[in-house]
């Protein structure tokens, strides 16, 4: 919103001057440049009374304000100093005061000397009941998984070739995918929907892998851990806001579970988990984090003695949302049915 000035001098004659002088001055100070000048009536009045004759009050309006500025720039200091002197207990206005605050980081802490005693006195966690569950079966070994990911997300995301002939090759129809905020989507439908979508808001998207490090057998599958870092420009409308057209870095890490299909012989991806660094992306995008779309509270369940993925007959992503769960079965009958 634009911030009207208002700036208290005794003489009423030469308040349109002042307001100019102390627009500019605050518009410098927060870096803004669209602080508005309002004119009051009875300052209008005034000045039209003054006008020479021939001349209308809007028609002196550039040279009053240009003069003001001028005259503005070259009393600034010995009015901030006059006032300084006269007054120099006052505090700094409102205005200014909240102008500052809002472009002043927060001030650092130190870090404590010592282990804080509040620390000690929290409930302690013990994730070791973890560990006999991340045992994967002996099996043969012969699958690249990690060639499998690097390849799948290429096709995917950068090389800009088939994209539908990408998604279908190498998601399952029953695709399980938990991203950041608890988010959760199933099948191929919502996965091309997101992928699409992201596309748009980021046409130059690319995803460069940093790594890759994959664990099972070919048997009962793999899970492969990517990390990756994101970048684009920000040239569409997003699941965050409209375009901005800037361009935005960011990170991540995706966690996934590769099987091969019976049915087809392809391997493709079972499951998915991934969570990027949205509050930087919405951070560099400029958009305002109040009016971007997201839960109140982080809804991811906590995991605790359950691998997030896991390798079974039945694989599933723990704790999975039932509801998405029963409309992906309900919308694939529609499909069979033929409604």
């Amino acid at each position: 919103e634009n911030i009207k000035c208002h700036f208290e001098f005794p003489s009423p004659s030469r308040a349109y001057e002042r307001q100019a002088h102390f627009c500019f001055c605050l518009s410098a100070m927060v870096g803004r440049s669209d602080l508005t000048m309002p004119l009051a009536h009875e300052e209008e009045q005034h000045r039209s009374a003054r006008a020479p004759l021939g001349l209308s009050a809007a028609a002196l309006l550039p040279l009053v304000f240009a003069s003001g500025l001028l005259m503005g720039s070259v009393v600034s200091v010995a009015v901030v100093m006059g006032v300084s002197a006269q007054r120099p207990e006052a505090p700094p206005t409102a205005l200014a005061a909240t102008a500052l605050a809002a472009v002043q980081p927060y001030p650092p802490v130190s870090p404590p000397t010592e282990v804080p005693a509040e620390y000690m006195a929290a409930k302690p966690l013990d994730n070791a009941c973890l560990i006999k569950n991340l045992v994967i079966p002996d099996g043969p070994q012969t699958f690249d998984a990690c060639d499998f990911v690097i390849r799948s997300t290429d096709e995917v995301w950068n090389l800009r070739g088939d994209v539908d002939a990408a998604i279908e090759k190498y998601f399952h129809e029953d695709y399980l995918n938990a991203g950041s905020w608890g988010k959760r989507a199933i099948g191929k439908k919502a996965l091309r929907e997101g992928v699409l979508a992201e596309m748009r808001a980021f046409p130059d998207i690319q995803i460069h892998i940093t790594d890759c490090v994959c664990k099972g057998n070919d048997n009962d599958g793999y899970k492969c851990a990517m990390p990756d870092v994101l970048d684009g420009t920000n040239l569409g409308p997003s699941a965050y806001g409209p375009a901005t057209g800037r361009y935005a870095r960011w990170t991540g890490m995706v966690e996934s579970l590769i099987q091969k299909n019976a049915a087809t012989g392809q391997w493709q991806y079972i499951a998915e988990w991934g969570v990027h660094d949205e509050w930087a992306l919405i951070q560099q995008l400029g958009l305002d984090f109040n009016r971007v779309p997201h839960p109140a509270t982080n809804d991811e369940p906590l995991h605790d003695c359950s691998p997030l993925v896991q390798i079974g007959a039945d694989p599933v992503i723990d704790k999975f949302d039932l509801n998405k769960l029963n409309e992906h079965e309900d919308a694939k009958l529609k499909v069979l049915s033929g409604h």
